[in-house]
């Protein structure tokens, strides 16, 4: 698996100073702005507010406003099924959005609550492990990648920041 605190923190460094990384809410919300290392760039989030699939489209809007500028969206898997119609936004427009999908199939904030409030009565926190992100983004001509560890990660990393145009990136962590 990725470990997705170091990876967040080795990948802040692959990134040009004035990069814009979108977070989206969940765990990986937290992962990003306790590791991400803002220069002269941007980390925009929620801010807590629960809103899942926000980063995909933020991101979206951040690169349209900054078309020069490095923009990646950090999202888990629950969340990018929430906003994933917006490939189609970035691909017709051929808008240089890097995805980042921290996958682990779950929805764990929730199950966290769950644990915490119900006595860890779970309910819909598991997300179906058969969907296929890469066949989604191949759909929409977007290239992509997986990884189950740090190293692939940042090769995938480093092959994705190369890559003009949009790209997606599967991180498998540990659910």
């Amino acid at each position: 698996f990725v470990e997705p605190r170091t990876f967040i923190r080795d990948f802040s460094g692959m990134l040009p100073s004035k990069a814009i990384l979108v977070a989206d809410v969940g765990q990986n919300q937290i992962w990003c702005a306790n590791n991400f290392k803002i220069r002269e760039g941007r980390f925009l989030t929620t801010g807590g507010m629960g809103t899942m699939g926000y980063s995909l489209p933020a991101a979206v809007g951040a690169k349209v406003a900054r078309p020069s500028r490095q923009v990646v969206a950090v999202c888990g898997d629950g969340a990018f099924q929430m906003c994933m119609n917006e490939l189609g936004t970035i691909a017709q427009n051929h808008l240089g959005v890097k995805i980042i999908i921290m996958r682990n199939v779950r929805l764990c904030m929730v199950r966290e609550l769950q644990d915490k409030q119900y006595q860890g009565r779970h309910a819909a926190t598991i997300l179906d492990e058969t969907l296929n992100f890469r066949t989604i983004a191949s759909a929409y001509g977007i290239p992509s990648a997986d990884a189950n560890s740090n190293e692939e990660a940042l090769q995938a990393a480093r092959n994705m920041l190369a890559t003009h145009g949009p790209y997606l990136l599967v991180c498998n962590v540990s659910p």
